[in-house]
Formats: C-alpha cells, structure tokens, sequence
C-alpha cells in the first residue's frame, strides 16, 4: 500500500455567499503536513490496519491512498486491478444517510467488483453529520475527494478526461452533485472543480432531497434545515436544481425501493430531460434499496453495461 497526503491543495475556496441566507462562515481549508498521512483520533478505525478496509479479493498492494485532511474519512482510496485494466477511471461515493456511522466500507462489493472485472477504482470519503460534517463539510470534504481522482489518474497513467462517478443512496445525491459543481457560482463551497468527469450515475439515490421522501431528519442534518429554512442551500445542492450537466447520465433504481422512493430518480430524470442533459433511466422491477448496489444484483449489471458502451 502507498499513501500520498495531498494536503496543500486547497479544498474548496472561496465563503458560503449565496448558500445559506447571508452566511459568511469561511470554507474548510487544507494545510500541508510535509507528506505524512492522517493519523486516526481515539475511538476511529486505523485503515492502514484495519483489513475491513480492503474489499474482498483485493489486496493492499493494489491501494495507494490519497488523503486531503486529517481525518481518516478525508482519503480517496485507489484501488488498481492486478494485472490489465481498463482506460478509464470509476469514483465510487458511498451512501449511509451522510452521517457518521457509514464510511467508504460501505461500498466494498462494488470496489470489489469493478476492480477484478479491470476498472481502477477510486473509493471516495467524506464526514458525515457528528464529525463536522453536514452543511458545509459534507459536501467541501466531497468535492476535494473527488478531486484527488485527477492525482490518481496522473500517477497511474489513467485519461483524466475519461472518469466517471457513481454512488448509492446518500452517495447518489453526492456523485450526482458532485459532477455539477461546474455550474456553481463563484465563490460558492467546492466551485470550480479540479475534476469534471465525462459521466455520471446514480444507483438509488436521494436525487431531489428539496421534497419529503420520509427522511427529512436526515436532509435537514444535512443542509442545517429544511427547503423553507434554507432554500438557497438546496438549489446548491439538489442535484435536480443543478442541470443541466452537459454529461451522459445513469439514473438506476428499484421499484421495490422503501428507503429512497423511485419518485427521486423520476424527477432527476424529468428535470436533467428537460434540461437538455441525456439520462438512461432504469426502474427495476421487484428490486429493493440495497439491491442497487449489490453487483450481482439486477441494477448494477445495467450500469456497467451503460458505462462500457460509453467508454468503449
């Protein structure tokens, strides 16, 4: 395993004008630590040690991890097949409810999968509400950790103008969010990306988190409050508000869904189409939650074949 601390690179720049109702909270900013890697705080798994942190199949020589904080979650995982790989890039975003009881673990059968069918894979971190996370963190730790795909590709050889983002659930409305930040303001947290990827998707994500799906808990935390509290905060950060993204999207989800209802990827879909975006949509029937991000499931396969068309 090899570790790259990528801390002077300066997360998200700029004050939160325009985002939450005259904020004026200065954007988290990255310090250098002269090339060490985050040491975990007491009570935080230690992934240098902890073998949960490697998929199934895979093995730590084939990760080299790129950090942006201090925090164990502020790292990038990249996970590199054993032997020929594909010519492209895939950054994984995990769900969980953003909150602080889910991590890049969640995500290790897709890693998992992707890597042993040749996909370098990067698995992106962030913190969740209760580790300074929530509004803006969330979303600023998210959009540096995407960005080390550009480190990653650079160091691996990999086209930095062939990288796709994907999550699931809480990870969908991040990747998808994520792949906007184009159309940010200046000025605005994680506004001018290091990283545009050529595609984006979705398995089961909070697409439109400005309507009640039954979590709105989860959504204020979140954002600090709820549409009528914050409404300059959710246009930043609906991924429905953001179109158009001017990328091919992937919008994957299960009719039997009782998390994240199909509703939110309907929107998505509606809104990006009306937009002027193209979104394969696929609604899968009898098909639940976590079933969308189960690579031997019956949504998964869809996105794969979607992304090698792409890519071919």
């Amino acid at each position: 395993m090899r570790r790259r601390a990528l801390l002077g690179l300066g997360v998200a720049g700029g004050v939160l004008a325009g985002c939450g109702g005259g904020d004026e909270e200065a954007a988290p900013t990255a310090t250098a630590t002269g090339g060490t890697s985050p040491s975990p705080s007491s009570g935080d798994p230690d992934p240098a040690t902890d073998d949960t942190f490697v998929p199934d199949g895979l093995s730590r020589d084939q990760l080299t991890a790129f950090s942006y904080g201090e925090h164990y979650r502020q790292t990038s995982d990249l996970w590199m097949p054993a032997g020929d790989h594909a010519g492209f890039l895939v950054v994984v975003v995990h769900g969980g409810g953003w909150d602080d009881t889910n991590d890049r673990r969640d995500v290790n059968g897709l890693v998992s999968d992707f890597v042993r069918r040749g996909y370098p894979t990067l698995n992106v971190d962030y913190r969740g509400f209760g580790q300074n996370g929530g509004w803006p963190g969330t979303f600023t730790d998210t959009g540096s950790a995407v960005d080390l795909a550009l480190e990653a590709a650079e160091e691996f050889s990999l086209p930095t103008d062939r990288i796709a983002y994907v999550g699931h659930s809480a990870g969908g409305h991040l990747a998808m969010w994520a792949a906007a930040r184009h159309t940010l303001a200046a000025g605005q947290p994680s506004a001018d990306p290091r990283v545009t990827p050529a595609l984006a998707a979705s398995l089961a994500g909070v697409l439109h988190p400005s309507v009640d799906y039954g979590e709105n808990d989860l959504v204020e935390a979140l954002f600090g409050g709820l549409p009528d509290q914050q409404p300059d905060r959710f246009a930043y950060g609906d991924p429905s508000l953001r179109a158009p993204y001017g990328m091919p999207l992937f919008a994957g989800a299960g009719l039997a869904d009782e998390v994240v209802p199909v509703s939110q990827t309907q929107f998505f879909a509606d809104a990006v189409t009306r937009a002027g975006d193209t979104v394969e949509v696929q609604l899968v029937e009898g098909a639940g939650h976590d079933d969308a991000k189960d690579p031997d499931g019956p949504v998964v396969p869809l996105f794969r074949a979607w992304l090698e068309q792409r890519f071919a």
